[in-house]
C-alpha cells in the first residue's frame, strides 16, 4: 500500500504542474491579446495620422497649383473647363442610369 502512495505522490505533483501551466498558459494567452490589440490601436492610429498628412498635403498641392495658375492667368479658364467636364461626366451618368432603370423596368429585373 505504501508503495502504491508512493507511485501516486509524483502523478500528484506533475498533475499540479499541469494546472500551474494551464493556468499560466492562459494568463499568457491574454496578455499576448492585450498586446494585440495594443499594437492594432497603434496601427489604426499610425494610418489615421498618415491620411491626416496626406489630406493636408494635397491641399497644399491644391493651394499651390491655384496660386501658379491665378499668376498665369489661367485659373478661371481651368476652373470653367474642370466644371463643364464635370457637368458633362454627371450628364453621361445620367443617361446610362436612365437607360439602365428602362431595360430594368422593360424586363422585369430588379
Amino acid at each position: 500500500m505504501s508503495k502504491r502512495i508512493l507511485t501516486l505522490i509524483p502523478v500528484a505533483a506533475l498533475l499540479a504542474i499541469l494546472a500551474i501551466s494551464s493556468a499560466h498558459a492562459d494568463s499568457l494567452i491574454q496578455s499576448l491579446n492585450r498586446v494585440d490589440n495594443s499594437l492594432n490601436k497603434v496601427q489604426n492610429t499610425i494610418h489615421g495620422t498618415q491620411n491626416t498628412i496626406r489630406d493636408g498635403q494635397n491641399k497644399i498641392d491644391n493651394t499651390q497649383r491655384a496660386i501658379g495658375e491665378i499668376q498665369d492667368g489661367t485659373y478661371v479658364e481651368k476652373r470653367v473647363e474642370n466644371k463643364v467636364r464635370q457637368q458633362k461626366r454627371r450628364a453621361v451618368n445620367g443617361l446610362i442610369n436612365k437607360s439602365s432603370n428602362a431595360i430594368r423596368k422593360a424586363t422585369n429585373t430588379y
